[in-house]
C-alpha cells in the first residue's frame, strides 16, 4: 500500500464510526493507517518505538473522599492493574512530505475487577504530503485521547471517554508575481465522542493573501469560515464562525514570531457575536542549552478545539484532558510559557498556563484555569536516570463559586541496559482539594515498568 493508497482509506474512516460502533475501533485503525504511512515514508526519519509491560497498585483506585471530610468513611478501594502497550514518536521531512507523530496505545486490566479492563489510545500527528514540487498539498492533523465526562469529579477510568477529532484537506499556493501569492485551504474535521452524543462534523476553508517581505519573514490579509453540524441536529444547532485578521510571521536564528490580529463572528440559533481576535507566539533559543516559548491571545474555540490544543501543548498524550460538557462555544483568554535547559547530566522543563473561558448562554461553565508543571531529569553514572516531576491545576467557577485543585507529584529510577532495555521503579501522589466536599480525595500510587526499546530509523 503506498502512501495515497493510506491516504484516501485515512479520511474514510471518520465515515466508518457510528453510533453501534466503539470509538477505538476507529482509532485503532487510524494508527494502524498511520503506521503504514509511517512505513512508506522517505529517508531521513527519526523514528522511536518503545513496548511496555508493568504491573502498578493504587491504595484509592476510585478516588473517593478520603478523611479530611468532617464525617470520614473509609471507602478507598485497593486495587492492583496491569498495562501493555507501545509508545511511539516519528519525525520525517522530506521533498515529498513532513509527518510529525506522538503516539500511545495501552490495554490496562485490573486484578479485582473494579473496573472493566480498557485500550487507551492517544495520538497527536499531522501530516503535509506535497502532490506537486509546490502548488498542491494535502494535509492530515489527527488527535485521538481521552477526555473527562463530568469535569467536576475526580478523573477515574469510570469518567473518561474516548474522543477522536480528525481533520483533512488539500492546500494549494498560487504564485502572484516574486513576492505575493495567494493560498487556499479546505478542510473536512470528524469529531466522535464514546459517551457524550456531541458528535459533529465540520467543513472549512481559508484564503490568505500572502506578500513574502523576505525568504523568513511574511504579512498576510487571512480569511476563514468553518461550519459544524452535529449528528444530533434537534438537540444541537448548527454553528457557523468567521475570522478575518492580519498575519505576521518572521523566523530568525534564534527567533520565531506568529501574530495574527483580527476579529471573530460566531452565529448560533440565530444569535450572533462578534468580538475581537489576538494570538501571539514566540520562540527563542535562549543557548544551545536552552529554549524559551510564549503564547498569549483571545479566540473563540469549543470543547473539541480545545481538547486538540491541550493535547499538543500536554508533555504527555495520554493525560486525560478537562472539558467541559457542552458543544457551545466559547471565549478564551490565554497566556503560557514554557523554557526547557538541558545539560550533559541534568535536563529541566517548566512550564506555566492561565486561561479565561467565557460562555455567553452557559454562563455555569465560566471559568479559569492555571496551570504549572516541572520536570527535572538527572543522569546517575552510565546506567542509571532519576526523575522528579510536579503538576498543579486550577479550576475556578466563579457563578458556581466551586474552585478545584489538583495536584499531582512523583519519582522515578530507571535503570537502562544496552540502549535496549529500561526498567522504571515511579511512585506518585495525587491530592485534590475543592469547595466540594465529596470531591476531595489523595491517591498513592507505585508502578514497574519493563521497557523494550528497538533500534530503528535512520
Amino acid at each position: 500500500m503506498d502512501i495515497m493508497a493510506a491516504m484516501a482509506l485515512l479520511t474514510e474512516i471518520p465515515m466508518m464510526q457510528n453510533n453501534n460502533m466503539p470509538i477505538s475501533l476507529g482509532c485503532l485503525a487510524y494508527c494502524f493507517v498511520l503506521f503504514i504511512i509511517l512505513e512508506q515514508a522517505a529517508d531521513a526519519a527519526d523514528l522511536d518505538l518503545e513496548l511496555e509491560v508493568g504491573i502498578g497498585n493504587s491504595d484509592n483506585i476510585t478516588r473517593e473522599p478520603d478523611t479530611r471530610l468532617d464525617t470520614p468513611l473509609d471507602t478507598a478501594i485497593d486495587e492492583t492493574f496491569y498495562n501493555a502497550g507501545l509508545t511511539l514518536l516519528f519525525e520525517q521531512q522530506s521533498a515529498r512530505s513532513d509527518v510529525d507523530v506522538r503516539g500511545s496505545l495501552f490495554y490496562v486490566d485490573y486484578k479485582d475487577g473494579t473496573f472493566d479492563s480498557e485500550t487507551l489510545p492517544a495520538l497527536d500527528a499531522s501530516a503535509i504530503f506535497r502532490i506537486t514540487e509546490q502548488s498542491f498539498r494535502w494535509f492530515i492533523l489527527g488527535n485521538i485521547g481521552q477526555q473527562s465526562i463530568d469535569p467536576f469529579e475526580p478523573v477515574t477510568p469510570g469518567n473518561l471517554e474516548n474522543i477522536s477529532y480528525i481533520t483533512t484537506g488539500p492546500s494549494v499556493v498560487i504564485p502572484v508575481g516574486s513576492r505575493f501569492s495567494i493560498n487556499a485551504d479546505a478542510w473536512y474535521s470528524d469529531i466522535r465522542y464514546e459517551e457524550q452524543p456531541q458528535d459533529n462534523n465540520r467543513t472549512g476553508a481559508q484564503l490568505a493573501f500572502v506578500r513574502q517581505i523576505n525568504p523568513n519573514r511574511s504579512f498576510s490579509l487571512n480569511v476563514r469560515g468553518e461550519r459544524t453540524d452535529f449528528d444530533e441536529s434537534d438537540f444541537f444547532p448548527r454553528i457557523e464562525r468567521y475570522d478575518a485578521f492580519l498575519n505576521f510571521a518572521t523566523e530568525g536564528s534564534r527567533n520565531e514570531l506568529n501574530i495574527d490580529v483580527g476579529w471573530n463572528t460566531t452565529e448560533r440559533s440565530g444569535i450572533k457575536t462578534e468580538e475581537p481576535l489576538f494570538n501571539l507566539e514566540w520562540q527563542r533559543q535562549i543557548s544551545s542549552a536552552s529554549n524559551f516559548a510564549l503564547a498569549a491571545g483571545t479566540r473563540i474555540l469549543d470543547a473539541a478545539d480545545n481538547f486538540r490544543g491541550n493535547q499538543g501543548n500536554s508533555a504527555d498524550i495520554g493525560d486525560t484532558q478537562i472539558q467541559q460538557p457542552t458543544p457551545e462555544p466559547f471565549r478564551e483568554n490565554y497566556a503560557r510559557s514554557s523554557i526547557e535547559f538541558s545539560s550533559a547530566r541534568t535536563s529541566t522543563t517548566a512550564g506555566f498556563g492561565w486561561s479565561e473561558e467565557g460562555y455567553d448562554q452557559r454562563p455555569e461553565f465560566d471559568r479559569q484555569v492555571q496551570r504549572a508543571m516541572l520536570n527535572v531529569t538527572r543522569r546517575l553514572g552510565n546506567s542509571w536516570e532519576f526523575r522528579v516531576f510536579g503538576e498543579f491545576n486550577q479550576f475556578d467557577y466563579d457563578v458556581l463559586q466551586r474552585q478545584d485543585d489538583e495536584l499531582r507529584l512523583g519519582a522515578s529510577l530507571t535503570w537502562q541496559q544496552l540502549r535496549t532495555l529500561e526498567i522504571e521503579l515511579r511512585f506518585e501522589r495525587f491530592d485534590r482539594d475543592s469547595t466540594d466536599m465529596a470531591s476531595i480525595y489523595t491517591e498513592n500510587r507505585a508502578y514497574l515498568g519493563f521497557r523494550y526499546i528497538p533500534s530503528l530509523g535512520s
